[in-house]
């Protein structure tokens, strides 16, 4: 006979809890067994630490604590201004990243347009003449009004069927067909000689000008999150990824940072594979303080997955420049997790355990009897449980703002202006055109909200945006035909040719064969 044991009231509690599980398993207890546990819990309970001589980082050892830190109350910074364009009110004038750089692509579409015209015999001036910034933007009007009335699917015959839609007296389907095909957003002779350090120089221009944009348009809440977004694309890309669990399942992977709360994206930057230079630190934690750098140093907190979630993150963000939180999943397989907390079988459902190195949270919860789930927070954490679900309050903190990304992949595939195409930058600009949708939507609704006035549904914003895009260019269209037949200014009286076209600058009739959008005077 052994010895008699002490035990506490919570203790006893404990190992009725386990022996009741190992029952319900229809599991034989021993008395082996028994007196193995009950050593097991005194040597948790004479330890100073249970979780000692455990790797953290670079420091060889760490212990942790039993009592929590005195817990510091965080102040957001750089809240005071909340939209930058408050006065936009109109569909056009929210528009965050201005759709697209219209310079940018009208320059080297043009240049398309020649090479192509140039190879070719053209039958129709109509079709194959050089575009304008007012023409360019009547193109993303017809994607944005396809987005809103989800016909990106259709192809360019049934889109522009006079008895669907009214797409056909914006531009004929030659015209559109021959736009999509020829706009580039660079200059394909450039292309050799920065393709080898930059895979994604075809739409880099652009790209970070429109990142700019929604950065400066834009001041976000105090809660973010970092997720990935996957844009469809099946073709030959260098950096095209796989992922099994996505809709799309083959693309183009960009990390992003959203607004947990209005769902804005933020900041974006996509990933081109080994071409990314990382600075000699893990990809998690790279792409975590690139996106953050417009919020550094305003104490916001940043919500992430266990792609992006390590402890020596956690603890840099907390340092100069970054000065921000960080609440997240952690993988089971980090060296830094306690050998303590992985144990599932002597766990209760439910249950929760806790450690706390300095500001650093780590809490392992069981939600069921072969799951378990690790969430760091650097965010001061108490330790609490609600007392109505069970759950530490950390993991109800990160199921509120855990969606910020995925909710915004959502509205993008929503109402999506992305069609067929086998060049990846067409599929990115597809991509930018719906980013641009949802955040144009956010400013919108915020800055009409703000005027006691209530907001147009999405889809009748983007009817009105669309609007606003080709009607410039329809007016200038109709200018172009006069109200009735006259004489061409320019052909022979004795050929007597009428026609309604004019020139647009000194409105003097001339015919088809004369008419190249302005006449030769004004040439």
């Amino acid at each position: 006979m052994g010895p008699s044991i002490i035990l506490s009231k919570e203790e006893e509690n404990i190992l009725e809890i386990w022996i009741r599980e190992m029952l319900d398993k229809h599991i034989p207890v021993t008395n082996e067994d028994l007196m193995n546990i009950v050593q097991r819990i005194i040597v948790d309970k004479n330890q100073e630490t249970p979780f000692k001589n455990n790797r953290l980082g670079k420091k060889r050892y760490t212990s942790f604590p039993k009592q929590h830190p005195t817990i510091v109350e965080r102040v957001v910074q750089n809240l005071c201004r909340v939209w930058t364009e408050v006065t936009a009110s109109r569909g056009q004038d929210c528009r965050a990243p201005r759709a697209t750089n219209e310079e940018i692509s009208l320059k080297c579409q043009n240049k398309e347009a020649k090479d192509r015209e140039a190879g070719k015999e053209v039958k129709f001036n109509a079709t194959f003449r050089e575009t304008n910034e007012i023409e360019v933007r009547a193109l993303i009007g017809i994607l944005t009004l396809s987005a809103a009335m989800k016909d990106n699917h259709l192809s360019t015959e049934e889109l522009f069927d006079s008895s669907f839609s009214g797409t056909r007296y914006v531009m004929s389907r030659d015209r559109f067909d021959f736009l999509i095909r020829a706009l580039r957003m660079d200059d394909k002779s450039l292309r050799p000689t920065h393709r080898a350090t930059d895979p994604f120089i075809p739409i880099r221009k652009v790209w970070d000008m429109f990142i700019h944009q929604c950065i400066i348009n834009y001041t976000p809440g105090p809660y973010l999150t970092v997720d990935e977004q996957l844009l469809g694309f099946r073709g030959r890309c260098p950096f095209r990824m796989y992922i099994p669990n996505k809709p799309n399942k083959y693309g183009i992977k960009i990390p992003m940072i959203c607004d947990s709360g209005t769902k804005y994206m933020i900041n974006a930057m996509p990933y081109i594979g080994k071409a990314t230079n990382t600075k000699g630190v893990p990809q998690g934690e790279f792409y975590v303080k690139e996106l953050s750098k417009p919020i550094h140093g305003s104490n916001r907190n940043i919500t992430c997955d266990n792609w992006f979630t390590s402890v020596p993150l956690a603890k840099s963000l907390l340092q100069e420049p970054y000065k921000l939180t960080l609440v997240g999943t952690i993988r089971s397989n980090k060296r830094e997790i306690p050998e303590q907390m992985k144990n599932t079988r002597t766990r209760a459902v439910g249950t929760s355990m806790f450690c706390y190195d300095g500001p650093l949270t780590l809490v392992s919860y069981k939600p069921k009897p072969s799951k378990m789930v690790f969430m760091l927070s650097s965010c001061d954490e108490e330790g609490t449980v609600n007392q109505t679900t069970g759950k530490p309050e950390m993991i109800i903190f990160y199921n509120q703002t855990k969606g910020g990304v995925d909710t915004f992949d959502q509205l993008c595939s929503t109402m999506s202006c992305s069609r067929k195409t086998n060049r990846w930058p067409m599929a990115v600009l597809y991509g930018i055109f719906n980013i641009s949708f949802v955040n144009s939507y956010v400013i919108y609704c915020s800055n009409t909200l703000s005027k006691n006035e209530k907001p147009l549904s999405r889809k009748n914003f983007m009817k009105k945006l669309s609007t606003d895009l080709t009607s410039p260019w329809m007016k200038k269209s109709k200018k172009s035909r006069l109200q009735k037949k006259r004489y061409c200014s320019y052909c022979p009286s004795k050929l007597r040719r009428m026609s309604k076209l004019s020139c647009v600058k000194c409105k003097k009739p001339v015919c088809g064969e004369h008419k190249n959008d302005v006449c030769h005077e004004c040439v």
